[in-house]
């Protein structure tokens, strides 16, 4: 088995997936997009689709991912599940998830989640920036490249 790309196609930005393509491309990785039937995406890379139940991708995301591969993911609870499991997992954002950051990733969901059900509004995410990107592809390089040596 050797080192692919899972990307969660449902909630990953077109930069981010792009920059994944590229890399996947130079470095010969398989890349897999899963996704849910409400999405349309198209590009050099393996697509999975699923069924467009509540957890539906993430449920087929944790069941095809291993210990070499990276995963690229927004959603921390995903992220947590994987932690264990699979080399790297990156936020499109441009940061890794780790044992040390996914406690307070999730207390800040929590506490997101339990301000909206009690009628309060919470900030919605802020425009991507392309110091996003960068960040995102120095640190998906940095792990491939360690990874390759």
């Amino acid at each position: 088995m050797s080192m692919r790309i899972i990307v969660d196609g449902d909630g990953c930005p077109q930069n981010a997936r792009k920059i994944c393509e590229e890399y996947a491309s130079y470095y010969g990785l398989e890349m897999i997009v899963v996704f849910s039937h409400d999405h349309n995406i198209q590009g050099d890379f393996s697509c999975i689709i699923v069924d467009k139940g509540k957890d539906s991708t993430d449920f087929r995301v944790v069941e095809i991912s291993g210990p070499e591969d990276i995963v690229i993911t927004q959603d921390y609870g995903l992220a947590s599940l994987l932690l264990t499991k699979v080399h790297a997992i990156i936020n499109p954002t441009g940061f890794q998830y780790t044992i040390d950051n996914i406690d307070h990733l999730l207390m800040k969901r929590f506490m997101g989640q339990k301000i909206r059900r009690g009628g309060g509004r919470t900030k919605g995410p802020k425009k991507r920036k392309r110091e996003e990107d960068i960040q995102f592809e120095e640190i998906l390089v940095g792990i491939i490249q360690k990874f390759n040596t």
